[in-house]
Formats: structure tokens, C-alpha cells, sequence
């Protein structure tokens, strides 16, 4: 128990003095507690306080200001000063090891192992260990930073969040380094910046590591979030980070003048496949890794790769060798320039891009399907998606490239640009997506007015019940909606219907007279 030890408490919020006056009081210590600058200045000259906790945001007297009188009134001047704060606040004079700077919302076990701490240290001589403490939910680490880089301030500033921890270590205000877990420098840094939640404590200490980041303290910060903007945009786009990988290329094939990062890529794979070991082993920042790995899947240069021993039963044939090979024929028997002909390419018009994701998805237990990184997304690709999605590799050599365009309202032009072997058509819709359908059937009638080929019609599924009355409900309705003879069907996505929906593109752009311009 605390027993003599008194507290002033300076504070300008009722609900506080109370809740900390009783906490305190539990504990044994003896309180004063007033309600602005004035007459915490008369309390504390009048009383001797062991500790004076005071908000920096009092009224009449501040208490930046109410620290300035104290600390030159020798009677008052030793009084150790616990700050309690929205937000941090540069305190002239603040005694590094001496004073405590507190962020709310507080903790009041926390406070309470502060004020045991700072008690004991004025006892004994000693200096207490943290100048400004917090939570990152109420000031973000760039916010914090920034700060300490204003304030020219040198030490250690420490963050944990759940079982994480890093350090980053700041000289007159510039960042020397940074370091978490295995990595540091800009890549420790740019993941600290990610985190929103866990604590900081900023410990003024000389700092003698040798200076790793050679950028200044505001450019850091800027391309930080900058690359965090970017990868959290772009993440859909980045291949998945479990996907096993093997270059495609042997090392001397590849040209010089090269981006340093691909050369260390292709070396690293060489001990490790997996994408996150890339990425954690890389000597670059997560977004340069994770962009480049993209960007030389879509130039060939790497490819998914099957781990050894991996099971084959989670894909199934749905074509025969000889129905790729006459699909493969079909195809160029119907483009000019044959011999050019090495791919051909099915639309997929969806009434969201959150759709497309899905489809892709269920799509990859088709053997040769692989989702597609070089994709020409435009802005606001998850509403409107425009590129390659996708690519299905035949026997044979073929490749069928599944590219999504906009069910948007005089696409016509437009489509005809991207339209080059165009063989099929698949139309994706959910419930939602009901509103969408006449641009979705407009934009269908376009391009059957262009080029006969083959339209597969796919529901989303809600989940909602199912009954046969239901079903042949719906069947009517959207057969309406999308002016479909009776005996055409609708697909419903889910992993089993997508190799029925390949299956009945391929099978029908077979047997008839379809892909004629």
C-alpha cells in the first residue's frame, strides 16, 4: 500500500476525477483533485504532492504552462509530473526520465504501475524508463513519427501489437532504422505503418546504430503510405501468398539491365517456392516484392509451380485430348492468319467485379486454369473490370484467355477492340445484380450481331430455398429476361458447375457453324 504517498489530481472531466480518486484511493494513496490550472498551481505549492497528474488541456492555467511555474519555484520544482493526454503535445522542459507523457484512453492498472514506478524512482534517485506512452488506435505510428521527427527528438521508439514488437530507432528526429521480427530498414518500417492496433512507448536514449534508411523522416513516411495505398488496391491482382512458384527461365537466359529485385528473386527461388518465404526473405519492401512476382508471372518468367507429392484428386478432366485438339482447330479454321493463331478468348460480363472473383476462383480446380497477373484493370476495377482475368491452357498448345469487359451502356465501340479470336461468351448475375440485365443483355445482342459464338448464362447463387416450383420460377423469369429458348439453360455457380459451363461452351462451339464474323 501506498500509505503518506499523495497525489494531485489536475483534471478537467468530472467522470475522471471520480474514477481515478476511488482507483487510487483502493490503493491507499491520499488525493487532491482539482479542476483547472489556477488552483492546481495553489494545491501543489500548498500541499507537496509525491506526483501531480495533470491534463494538458486544462482550463486557466494549461498544463504546459502549470509545468513552467512548477519546475522554477524551487519548493516545486522536483515534483514529478504524469501528463495525460488526446493527443501528443511538445512539453518545453519535459525531464526526459523524470516525467511521464500518457495518451488516452488509459488503462488504470497501467497508470497505476506508472505512478509505483515514478514513486520508487523519485526515492531512490533513479529516472523512469518512458517519456510518452499510447495506444496506435488513437494516434496512428506515421502521426507519432512525425512528431518526434518535428521535435528533433533521439531514442527508441518501441511498438508491440498482439505477440509482435518493433523497434524504431530515431537520432535529432530522422529515422535510423527500423526493426521487426527478422526484417528492417524501409521493409521493418513500411509493415510497422501498417499496424492500428497495439501501444507505443517513446524511450529518449542515445542512439549509436549505424544509419539504415538514408532517406529523410517525411519522404519515408510519404512512400510508406503510399506503398500501403498501392498494395492494399493492387492485393487482388498479387498472386495468392501460399502459391508455389519455379522460374521459367534458367539464369543465364536472362537479359542484363534487369531490375536488381528480379535477379534476387530468381536467386532466392532457389530456395524457396512458396510466395510468402519470397516476400519475407526479400531484401525489398513487401508491395516491390509482391508487384514484381506479378509482373514476371504475366512475362513468363515464373509460373506456378505443384508441390512434390501434391494430390491430383481436387481436379477433374472435362476434355478429351482430341476434343482440345479439335477446339484448337476450330478456332483457327475461323481467324484469318492461322498460323498466327495461339489463343482464343471468351468474354465474361459480370454485374459486379466481386462476381468475377468468385468465378475465377471456382474455376481453378479446372486442370490448365490459372488466374491471370497482367491484367488491364482500370480504376475502379472492382465495379468495372476490364482485362484478362484468367487463362486456360488446352492440349495442344491453346490458350484460352478469359477476359472480362463492362456491362456499361455503349460499350460497343469498345468491345470491338479487345474482340480478336473472340469464341465465347459468359454472362455472370446474382439477385443483386437483377437491375444490370438489360445493359447485360444489350451488350450480349451487340456482340451476336458482330460474331456467331456460343453464350453460356451463370446465376449466383444467394442461398436462398430452393424449391422445384422456385426453380422453374426462376428459370422462367431470367429465360425471359435474357431472351432464351426453353431448352437453354442456366447454370448456377458454385465449384462444380464451372467445368459445366466450359464443357458447354466448348461442346456447342464444336458441333456448330459458330465463331463466323
Amino acid at each position: 500500500m501506498a500509505g503518506k504517498d499523495k497525489i494531485l489530481l489536475a483534471l478537467r472531466n468530472d467522470e475522471e476525477i471520480k474514477s481515478f480518486t476511488t482507483y487510487l484511493y483502493s490503493l491507499g494513496y491520499e488525493t487532491v483533485a482539482v479542476k483547472d490550472g489556477a488552483r492546481a498551481l495553489e494545491a501543489a505549492i500548498a500541499e507537496s504532492p509525491a506526483i501531480l497528474i495533470a491534463d494538458t488541456d486544462l482550463p486557466v492555467i494549461n498544463g504546459d504552462r502549470l509545468f513552467q511555474i512548477l519546475r522554477n519555484n524551487p519548493h516545486t520544482s522536483k515534483i514529478p509530473f504524469l501528463f495525460i493526454s488526446d493527443v501528443i503535445v511538445d512539453i518545453k522542459g519535459f525531464r526526459s526520465g523524470v516525467d511521464i507523457f500518457l495518451i488516452r484512453p488509459l488503462n488504470m492498472e497501467e497508470l497505476h504501475g506508472r505512478i509505483r514506478h515514478t514513486l520508487a524512482v523519485k526515492d531512490s534517485g533513479g529516472f523512469a524508463s518512458g517519456e510518452i506512452e499510447g495506444r496506435l488506435r488513437q494516434m496512428s505510428l506515421a502521426d507519432i513519427l512525425q512528431f518526434l521527427h518535428l521535435n528533433k527528438k533521439e531514442g527508441v521508439l518501441k511498438i508491440s501489437s498482439a505477440d509482435m514488437t518493433g523497434n524504431v530507432f530515431i537520432k535529432e528526429g530522422q529515422i535510423y532504422n527500423a526493426v521487426s521480427g527478422n526484417v528492417e530498414k524501409e521493409k521493418a518500417l513500411f509493415r510497422l505503418l501498417q499496424w492500428t492496433e497495439g501501444k507505443f512507448e517513446f524511450i529518449p536514449s542515445p542512439i549509436a546504430v549505424t544509419k539504415k534508411i538514408s532517406t529523410s523522416t517525411g519522404n519515408i513516411l510519404m512512400e510508406g503510405m503510399r506503398q500501403i495505398d498501392e498494395f492494399r488496391k493492387s492485393q487482388d491482382q498479387f498472386p495468392n501468398k501460399k502459391m508455389l512458384l519455379r522460374a521459367r527461365i534458367e539464369d543465364a537466359a536472362l537479359p542484363q539491365g534487369l531490375q536488381p529485385i528480379i535477379y534476387e528473386i530468381i536467386e532466392l527461388l532457389k530456395t524457396y517456392q512458396k510466395v510468402e518465404d519470397l516476400v519475407e526473405n526479400a531484401t525489398y519492401t513487401d508491395y516491390e516484392v509482391y508487384k514484381t512476382i506479378a509482373g514476371m508471372i504475366s512475362k513468363g518468367i515464373l509460373e506456378e509451380a505443384r508441390a512434390k507429392g501434391e494430390s491430383h484428386s481436387d481436379t477433374v478432366e472435362f476434355l478429351t485430348n482430341d476434343q482440345a485438339i479439335s477446339i484448337r482447330e476450330k478456332i483457327i479454321s475461323r481467324f484469318s492468319e492461322a498460323h498466327n493463331v495461339s489463343s482464343g478468348k471468351v468474354f465474361l460480363i459480370a454485374s459486379s467485379g466481386g462476381l468475377i472473383s468468385a468465378f475465377v476462383e471456382h474455376c481453378r480446380r479446372i486442370p490448365g486454369f490459372s488466374v491471370s497477373y497482367k491484367s488491364s484493370y482500370v480504376p475502379n476495377a472492382k465495379e468495372n473490370p476490364l482485362g484478362i482475368v484468367a487463362t486456360l491452357k488446352l492440349y495442344g498448345g491453346m490458350e484460352i484467355n478469359i477476359f472480362s469487359i463492362p456491362s456499361v451502356k455503349n460499350m460497343g465501340p469498345m468491345w470491338k477492340s479487345f474482340s480478336t479470336n473472340l469464341i465465347g461468351l459468359i454472362l455472370l448475375w446474382n439477385e443483386e445484380g437483377g437491375k444490370d440485365i438489360k445493359e447485360m443483355v444489350a451488350a450480349k445482342q451487340d456482340i451476336l450481331l458482330q460474331r456467331r459464338i456460343p453464350v453460356v448464362h451463370v446465376f449466383a447463387d444467394t442461398g436462398g430455398e430452393d424449391t422445384t416450383g422456385g426453380r422453374q420460377t426462376f428459370n422462367l423469369r431470367y429465360k425471359k429476361a435474357f431472351n432464351l429458348k426453353l431448352d437453354e439453360p442456366i447454370f448456377r455457380m458454385d465449384a462444380e458447375m464451372v467445368f459445366e459451363v466450359f464443357y458447354s461452351l466448348f461442346s456447342t462451339l464444336i458441333k456448330e457453324d459458330y465463331v463466323s464474323a
